[in-house]
This record gives C-alpha cells, structure tokens and sequence, in this order.
C-alpha cells in the first residue's frame, strides 16, 4: 500500500518524451512528418539497495544516461486510421553506478545499469491550438542488470537481471512562454510485470527468481527553444518511479530476492530534428 500511495503521489512523468514542433504547424493545414532526437544527461537513483547487515552505498548514485528516439507527427488525416497524431519510438540507457556492501564479514558489489526500449501513441486534445495538450498510451520494455564485481579475494561470477514490461497512460502539455520557446510538462502512470532472476557462483552458489507485479509513474518539466524551422534544442528533468525493482536479499544470509522500490532523477539536454515529411 506505501508504494501505492508512494506512486500515486508522483503519478508520473517524464521518462523519454519530447514534443513535436508546435510553432512548425500552427495554421498550416498539411501536416505529417518525421523528426529524430538525441538527448543526454545525469541520473540519480536512490532505493533498491542490497541490505547484508551492512551499509549499502552507491558509487556513484547514478551516472550518465542517453536517449535516441525517432517520432511522426500528422495532424491531417492522423496516424492508425486518424485516431493518432503523434507516434514515437525510443531506446534508452542508465547507467546507475556501483553498489558496495560491507559488512564484518566481506565485501560485495555490483556493477547496475538499466535500459529500455518503448513507443508512444498520442492524440492532441485541440489540434490547432497554439498551446496543446495531449493524452497518451505509451508499452514499453526494459532490463534492469546488475553484475558483480571480484573485491578483494572473493571472486564472483554470475548476474542479477531483471526484465519488465508495462504501459503507461500518460498527459503531456505544451505551452508557449515566448514567441521560440515552450514549456513541456508531463505525467504517466501505468503497471508492469517482471522476471527477475539471481545467479552468483562464487565461495557459494546464490540463484533464485522472482516474478511480480509493479507500478511505474513519471513526472517531467522542460523548456524546448526553436532555433529554426526545423531545428529546437531543449532541457528537460525527470523524476520516474518502479515500485518493485529486484535487489539480492542477504540481510540473514539467504540466498534469495527481494523486492525494493527505486526512484531515478534525471536531467538532460537534447537536439530535435526534422528529417522529412511535409509542414506548410
């Protein structure tokens, strides 16, 4: 029920959206084309730590993370028989530190990092309006991995995955604060199911899985500045929130996993391009 309410609270938003070029087709009547975006940037994460008995510590918490994504815009006749405007596809990256637990005993760390590959359909509430708003139906697919890594005399050799896959029903606003530029704001809630499976031969063999059911939310601000007719570059946070990421559970020396919530903040900067397509 706390992560419930936990996800309810941040109801969402953020994860890998980027608007289309809303000064590009205001009053213009053939519309449908297609942009390409990069973005890049720092991401902290905080939760799902290992709890040995000791003091688990990140190291870094977070690191670097990237996002490719290509996307179509059609305002006439729309995409998938007219009941979308905009659809997009992206891959993402995360790199989320290391994890150290020491305890009296040993030492133990794992190499994390996270990505996932997604679409997003969306239909504009008024597709004429200078200021727009739209809602959205977004499945995705993501692996979370953490490795381990040899401290000191203890060698170790195995994996922690863990593979979900989910959809969100999202909103997005965009609104115009100056002639070039935009305010983009967001939110998405949505469910997954995941497999997670532990393996870690070492001293002792470790191995176990675990299958259940999460919550995903996201929240995002931004602003996105046209630099020309096809070109806008733009900053954008995030906040994006798993209620159930599997984590090695070691705190009375089972061998088993449990399940831990984590919240990752991000903020970036990325490049929109117009590629193709028809806009006048």
């Amino acid at each position: 029920m706390k992560k419930i309410l936990i996800g309810m609270v941040i109801v969402a938003a953020g994860a890998f959206a980027m608007p289309a070029q809303a000064t590009d087709f205001i009053g213009k009547s053939n519309i449908d084309f297609f942009y390409a975006q990069l973005e890049g940037g720092y991401a902290f994460f905080d939760g799902a730590e290992m709890n040995e008995g000791g003091t688990p510590v990140l190291q870094p918490s977070g690191g670097a993370y990237g996002t490719a994504l290509l996307g179509h815009v059609s305002i006439d006749d729309g995409i998938i028989y007219g009941y979308v405007d905009r659809a997009e596809l992206w891959f993402s990256y995360f790199d989320q530190g290391d994890e150290t637990n020491t305890t009296l005993i040993n030492t133990i760390s794992f190499e994390r990092d996270y990505w996932e590959v997604g679409t997003r359909f969306q239909h504009y509430y008024d597709q004429n309006a200078t200021n727009k708003m739209m809602w959205g139906f977004e499945p995705f697919y993501g692996e979370f991995s953490a490795k381990p890594v040899q401290t000191g005399t203890q060698t170790l050799n195995g994996t922690v995955d863990q593979s979900i896959f989910g959809a969100m029903l999202s909103f997005e606003a965009e609104r115009m604060i100056a002639p070039e530029t935009m305010l983009l704001l967001r939110a998405a809630g949505g469910v997954y199911g995941s497999n997670a499976d532990y393996s870690v031969t070492g001293t002792s063999t470790i191995s176990d899985s675990d299958d259940t059911v999460g919550f995903r939310g996201q929240l995002a601000v931004g602003l996105q500045h046209q630099v020309n007719a096809r070109t806008s570059v733009g900053v954008i946070g995030r906040l994006d929130y798993f209620s159930d990421v599997a984590i090695p559970d070691r705190a009375t020396g089972n061998s088993t996993l449990r399940n831990d919530d984590l919240v990752n903040v991000s903020l970036g900067v990325n490049l929109n391009y117009i590629f193709g397509g028809t806009y006048e």
